[in-house]
């Protein structure tokens, strides 16, 4: 007795589905990837590349510098930031956003920015994204005063794949060695403003996928069963009218 070629079909196609999913589910991790090396220590005066843009903290601000961080989008990420955790030296560390700024998405590019009293030295960072990435960037940062080289108008960002070298950090502490990691949060949150952005949605409808799968897989077996009951009532019945 031959099976029906729909329910045949049904449970190839569902556990097909349920096989996608779950080989796929590993790509949702999250992973941790540390800033260039690069790109610290550092203070903000001293980076290599200044811009102050409304969209990440805004600025120059009188007392306070603006850190921007980037994924790069090269071959090598597959995923974006979930959150960043910039270490300050004795200031102590600062995770965005839970301790203010934000990440955002901007032209494609996973960023991450926030604010801090002038004069904190940048001495390590790290990232929490999903998928993976070789190392992240400082893309830039805005001095507090506009210190250092920014002008007047925003000076065109570095290509995201790319990674600006600091320039000599100097006397890089400033005036804000004396903060506590207390201060430093509460500085920071209150410097982000109103620039606060939203995490990218990521990931696959896994309940979905899951619930189609077995649906399929269901039906397909429902439908080899009725085949085979019908088919034994046939056959039940050609034995009686012999």
């Amino acid at each position: 007795m031959g099976s029906s070629p729909m329910g045949k079909f049904a449970v190839v196609a569902g556990a097909a589905v349920l096989i996608g999913w779950a080989t796929a589910s590993p790509a949702l991790a999250d992973t941790t990837v540390t800033v260039n090396p690069g790109n610290v220590p550092t203070t903000a005066a001293a980076y290599g590349t200044h811009d102050c843009d409304e969209n990440f903290g805004g600025g120059p601000h009188n007392d306070s510098d603006v850190w921007v961080f980037v994924l790069p989008g090269n071959h090598d990420r597959t995923g974006d930031f979930v959150s960043v955790t910039a270490t300050f030296g004795p200031n102590g560390t600062l995770t965005i956003p839970a301790d203010g700024g934000a990440v955002v998405t901007d032209k494609g590019a996973s960023k991450a920015w926030i604010t801090t009293p002038a004069g904190w030295t940048l001495t390590g960072a790290s990232a929490v994204i999903t998928g993976t990435a070789a190392k992240f960037n400082l893309t830039h940062t805005c001095p507090a005063g506009g210190g250092g080289n920014q002008t007047s108008s925003p000076s065109p960002k570095p290509s995201d794949s790319q990674s600006p070298s600091p320039a000599p950090t100097g006397g890089g502490n400033g005036a804000g060695n004396g903060a506590s990691t207390g201060g430093a949060t509460g500085a920071a949150g209150g410097s982000s403003g109103g620039g606060s952005g939203s995490l990218p949605v990521t990931g696959t409808a896994v309940t979905g996928v899951a619930l189609t799968g077995a649906a399929l897989v269901a039906g397909g077996i429902a439908l080899l069963v009725a085949r085979r009951r019908r088919e034994a009532l046939l056959f039940s019945a050609g034995d009686d009218q012999d």
